[in-house]
């Protein structure tokens, strides 16, 4: 795929992005009183509570403050294109909070908060996968993760718990309940969207190397053959070694097993690729 295309993508997931959270805020958690994850679901927190001492500041108005100082360190700490994307993110995140109506499609708190928790994941999801955030509590993430080595895990919770339990206290704890399931929801649709594209390295020890390297040119693989010898059965063997997608898993394995019973695999996350490995290959 060209620079150019790439970024018309981003740009593209970008705007999703603010569509998506803004479906899933406005229309299925507000009528809820579900509570988002991150910055949104501070941005709604603080607009319920300053609407207690009647000052009416919108949801979209929270994200923009809270955002800015974040941005800030964004730029110092991930560089200008991170934080370009991400910062378009917001603007159309922004944006469509202000045009999409508040709304009543369903009256069952529960399904308002799983299927807006859902919707809003998915968004952040393909942002991951794009390689740029949503801004806002990524930020700070990131930022205390490298100042004070604490694990990413942990500050999460950190903030979503504080987000909770202020519901609690201000709103009772049927919203901080409902806003513990979107936010689940939320986190499992997330990482299912951007693990699905995380690419496996799989390592096939195998005597039928012929057999397997013809099944993985037929499906558009590539991969690297070693010869071996094994250290007690003093036999040769052949290692094969090739990239894949965490979505695509599950049929190779079966691919392998078909041509090779006897092959023993060994399937290794692989958190980065450098380099255009996969991608060449898989064009071919």
């Amino acid at each position: 795929m060209g620079k150019a295309k790439k970024k018309l993508l981003k740009i593209t997931v970008a705007i999703l992005y603010g569509l998506l959270s803004a479906v899933g805020i406005n229309i299925f958690l507000l009528p809820a009183n579900s509570y988002s994850i991150g910055i949104p679901g501070i941005a709604q927190l603080l607009h319920a509570i300053l609407k207690l001492g009647a000052i009416d500041l919108s949801i979209s108005d929270l994200v923009i403050l809270l955002n800015i100082p974040l941005f800030v360190i964004a730029w110092k700490l991930f560089g200008r294109e991170y934080t370009t994307y991400s910062l378009l993110a917001v603007a159309a995140n922004v944006v469509f909070l202000k045009m999409v109506p508040n709304v009543v499609i369903l009256k069952e708190p529960l399904t308002n908060s799983v299927i807006g928790g859902l919707i809003i994941g998915i968004g952040i999801g393909l942002c991951f996968r794009s390689d740029f955030s949503t801004g806002g509590t990524d930020v700070i993430v990131t930022y205390l993760q490298k100042r004070f080595k604490l694990k990413i895990g942990s500050i999460n919770n950190y903030i979503n718990g504080c987000i909770l339990i202020t519901a609690a206290l201000f709103f009772g704890f049927s919203g901080a309940i409902y806003s513990f399931i979107s936010m689940v929801v939320t986190s499992l649709a997330m990482d299912y969207v951007y693990i699905q594209q995380k690419s496996t390295m799989l390592l096939i020890f195998t005597k039928e190397p012929v057999i397997l390297e013809e099944s993985l040119r037929k499906l558009g693989y590539g991969a690297t053959i070693f010869k071996g010898r094994g250290i007690y059965s003093q036999s040769e063997t052949d290692l094969i070694v090739l990239m894949t997608k965490n979505s695509q898993l599950s049929s190779l394995k079966k691919m392998i097993k078909l041509c090779d019973p006897k092959s023993f695999v060994s399937i290794q996350k692989a958190d980065s690729i450098l380099g255009n490995y996969y991608q060449i290959n898989r064009a071919k």
